[in-house]
């Protein structure tokens, strides 16, 4: 039995390490933001930013993270490597935290489909949405657009101002769209006043085959004030209107898969390996009953906020935590049977560890 254990986790490390080293292939983009506003590959420039600093990241390194205050702001310029029209398949992924609750995005390229008619519009954005309050929203298509607006959501929230990553995934092969948080991927919820743009299954957004030619990714036009008060142009800002803090931001001209999405969400927050989790956090009884809820014991207090499951799919599951002694025990109340990932953020990284109810 213990060779399988540790076939299996030699079997994990090597997907992983895989994962990790394909990171740099189709990438187009990557901010890292450690105390600069460059763009590391050379491919994008920045052109100009409002309301910027520097700050800590998840690993708590100082000046290693983007702070933006209220209408915060960095305009870069991909020299049209984000044109990907309607066939081209990309992926985008950034570090965020953040407790705003308002309209604001990670990034957006939106707008005009050409500086002179202002009723049709093309882009994308990922933030947020004030109607889809701590969701993480992917705007595929503007609500000014005259086919009518297109956007999804997570159906979990994450304004918490905890770290996250978000990661969404464009496949034109399949027409298939995902968002991933920390590794995840995400239950999604339908957004929009056409409704025959396609349909959501679980963490799946399908476009229709008739629907492909309205979402057009290139970028939209936009006036900019910060360039040439009142002219139009290609803008990509990263945070507009952003409160809060960015770091890590990748473009990818590919479908990232899931494997990778996971190994890139692990790199950014360092979420801790198996060895070092369990040092930290214990379950038991592991496996568990319905009858008998098991309990969290950790090596550090941590906030209730700081502890969240999730199913199998990846699902954010509803489960009260009675607080047993001074944030180090936690008693997890209300789970059915099934399998559950448990992941406890900690100031080394993310911790993840599997929980299974009979």
């Amino acid at each position: 039995m213990k060779k399988y254990v540790l076939l299996s986790l030699l079997l994990a490390g090597s997907l992983t390490s895989h994962a990790q080293g394909s990171l740099n292939s189709g990438l187009l983009g990557r901010f890292p933001f450690d105390n600069s506003l460059t763009d590391i590959t050379g491919n994008f420039t920045t052109n100009s930013s409002t309301n910027t600093a520097f700050g800590l990241d998840a690993r708590s390194q100082a000046n290693a993270a983007l702070r933006l205050v209220g209408t915060g702001e960095v305009v870069v310029q991909p020299a049209g490597l984000l044109d990907f029209s309607t066939t081209g398949s990309f992926s985008f992924s950034v570090a965020f935290r953040t407790l705003a609750s308002g309209t604001q995005t990670f990034f957006s390229n939106q707008g005009t489909f050409t500086a002179t008619d202002p009723t049709s519009s093309r882009g994308w954005s990922l933030g947020f949405s004030s109607a889809q309050v701590g969701k993480v929203y992917l705007s595929l298509v503007r609500d000014n657009s005259y086919n009518g607006g297109l956007g999804l959501a997570t159906q979990a929230s994450f304004n918490d101002g905890q770290w996250h990553t978000a990661t969404t995934v464009v496949d034109r092969s399949t027409r298939e769209v995902k968002i991933y948080v920390d590794g995840v991927a995400q239950a999604l919820t339908y957004v929009s006043t056409n409704p025959t743009y396609g349909t959501v299954s679980g963490t799946t957004f399908t476009l229709t085959t008739t629907s492909t030619m309205f979402v057009d990714l290139s970028p939209g036009y936009t006036p900019n004030t910060l360039v040439v008060p009142n002219v139009l142009g290609v803008y990509n800002r990263l945070g507009l209107s952003y409160n809060g803090w960015l770091d890590e931001a990748r473009f990818y001209n590919r479908v990232l898969t899931a494997a990778e999405v996971q190994a890139l969400s692990t790199q950014v927050l360092a979420t801790l390996g198996a060895q070092a989790a369990a040092a930290q956090v214990q379950v038991a009884p592991n496996p568990g009953s319905a009858a008998e809820a098991p309990t969290v014991r950790l090596a550090q207090a941590v906030a209730p906020g700081q502890l969240r499951v999730f199913d199998v799919l990846g699902r954010p599951v509803p489960v009260v935590l009675a607080s047993r002694q001074a944030g180090t025990v936690y008693e997890l109340r209300g789970l059915a049977a099934g399998l559950y990932l448990l992941q406890v953020q900690l100031p080394e990284g993310l911790a993840v560890c599997r929980i299974q109810v009979k």
